[in-house]
Order: structure tokens, then sequence, then C-alpha cells
């Protein structure tokens, strides 16, 4: 009975062994059928919460800002704009475009420089000029020539013998306050309205072209010594003409019946008004200057924005991929 035992022992050892093995094999098949699904379960719970990606980005993002202010500017470009749209120069320093930072700033120190001495030149020219003015300009002198204009060249004017009435007997003082205290604008005006030129060739059909304005205006200081119906009014301008033996009831539109200090009022103010002229170019620009460090801060910015979100999409993993193997 044992030996048969033995015998069945031996003979069905390699069947067990044989099944034993199968059994194995057939576990870990099952095993190899559901780690896939595991593996994809991992998967796709690490995807989901986002375990690379932070990571990726954090090395892609890692070294691009320099400070807190250009990570604040670069997300938000309209800092920028705003920044150096106050003061140009400043949205470049952030990012430290120090080149076109500077010569933002630079223009922007030169204008206002330029804006404020020109200014004053101008306010101080201004002020030299119509102090010369009111030394030498006299509405009386040029009241009485205005009689005698057209005394002289036999010219009609039925508003003329009221204003012939104002001056007779007058001395010009060459004194703003006497001078204007005797002659009443309106009268004057009325003459001058309806008074022709009278040039060194003929009677021309051509009225003032203006009326004197009223005294301390920007329009009387510019028109005397501007158009030549006002020539008269200057003080050395019947001694000018006795020297040179002409008559000093025509107007040349030459300016060859004007007085030196008709040319030098003229001189005066086109100075002044030159370094006005000047400030408000400088004023122009000194606005461009600000648009422009504005606009320029903005795409900067918003350029680098862009690379930054090009960047960061190119990651080159969203997904950790596991390999396991039993």
């Amino acid at each position: 009975m044992k030996k048969h035992w033995v015998l069945f022992s031996i003979i069905l050892f390699p069947v067990f062994a044989a099944a034993q093995e199968t059994d194995g094999q057939v576990s870990n098949q099952q095993q190899d059928i559901v780690s896939p699904v595991v593996l994809q379960q991992n998967e796709r719970e690490i995807s989901q919460s986002h375990l690379v990606t932070p990571v990726m980005l954090r090395a892609q993002t890692s070294g691009v800002y320099d400070n807190k202010a250009q990570k604040l500017y670069t997300e938000n470009p309209g800092l920028g704009f705003l920044s150096s749209a106050i003061l140009p120069g400043s949205g470049q320093f952030v990012n430290k475009n120090w080149v076109r930072g500077g010569l933002y700033a630079a223009l922007e120190i030169a204008a206002v420089y330029v804006i404020f001495e020109y200014d004053n030149r101008g306010e101080s020219g201004q002020r030299r000029y119509e102090s010369y003015a009111d030394e030498n300009w006299s509405v009386t002198q040029y009241a009485q020539w205005l009689v005698d204009y057209h005394d002289v060249n036999n010219l009609e004017n039925p508003e003329l013998e009221e204003l012939r009435q104002m001056v007779d007997g007058l001395e010009p003082a060459f004194d703003t306050n006497t001078d204007w205290n005797n002659i009443d604008i309106g009268t004057l005006r009325d003459v001058e309205r309806i008074t022709r030129f009278v040039s060194p060739d003929a009677v021309t059909n051509t009225n003032f072209s203006h009326i004197l304005p009223a005294y301390g205006s920007q329009q009387y200081y510019e028109l005397i010594s501007k158009y030549f119906q006002f020539q008269a009014g200057w003080q050395d301008y019947f001694s000018f003409h006795e020297n040179r033996d002409t008559s000093p009831y025509l107007i040349s539109q030459d300016g060859s019946f004007a007085s030196p200090m008709f040319f030098e009022g003229a001189s005066l103010a086109d100075s002044f008004n030159n370094n006005f002229r000047t400030a408000k170019n400088f004023r122009l620009m000194l606005i461009a200057n600000h648009v422009v460090s504005a606009f320029d801060s903005f795409f900067t910015y918003k350029l680098k924005q862009n690379r930054i979100q090009a960047t960061t999409s190119m990651a080159p993993a969203k997904y950790l991929q596991l390999k396991i193997q039993f």
C-alpha cells in the first residue's frame, strides 16, 4: 500500500507542481490586468491634484522677476503705463531697462528746465518791452498825427472834427497816465475805422487794418510795434523825418517811413515772444515724452507677460507616468 502511495505521489507531483505554477501565472496575469487600472486611477488622481504642473511652472518662471514691483507690473501692464505717464522712465527702471528709462528721465528734466528758463526769459523780456513802449509811445502824439495826416493828404472823415477838438493845444507827455487821460479811445477808433492808407506813391482805397486796442492789453503792446499805421506814436518819429527831410504823413508797407524806435520795439517784442514760443514747444515735447514713455512701458510689460505665458504653456509634462514591474 505504501509503495502504491509513494508511486502515486511521484507520478502526481509534476501535475501538482504544474498546477501550482499555472495558478501563479494566472495570479500574475491577474495582477497585470488589474495593475493598469490601478495605475490609470493613480495617474488620474495625480494629474487632477496638479502635483507636477506647479513644480514645472515654478521651474519655468524662476529667475524671471528681479523684484516684486517688476512682477506686479508684468501681471498688470496698466500699472507700468500709469507709472511712466506720471513719471517718464519709472516703468522702464522697474524693468531694468536702464538706457530707455534714463533717456525718458533725461528728456523730462531737460524739458522742465528749458520751460522754466524760457518762461522766465519771456516774462523778463515782456516787462522790458512794455516799459520801453510806455516811455516811448504816446497816444496823444498818435492822435495829433492822425488829424494832421488827414489835413496834409486831403482826406475826408466825418469823425475827424471831434478828435481835432480833443487834441487841440495838447503836448505829448510820453507818460501813460497823462496821455491816456487826454484821449477818448472811442473817438479815436471812430476816426481810424474810416481812415485810408496813403503810401509814398498814391492814396489807396484800403482803410486802416486795425484800431488801437485798450492800453495795457496784450494786443495794444503787440500792435503798436507791428503795424506801420501806428508808427507815428513813437517818440523819435518826427525827428527821424526831419533828419531825412521826408514827409511824416505817409505810410509805407515796407517800413521805410518808420523810425528806429518802432523797429527797436518790434525787436524787443519778437525776442520775448520767441522765448515764450520756445517754452511752448518744450511743453509739447514734455507731453509727448509722458505719452511715449507710458505706451513704451505698457507694451514692454505686455510682451513680457505674453512670453512668460507662452513659456509656461509649453511645459514638457503634465502627467506622472509610473511603470511597475513584478
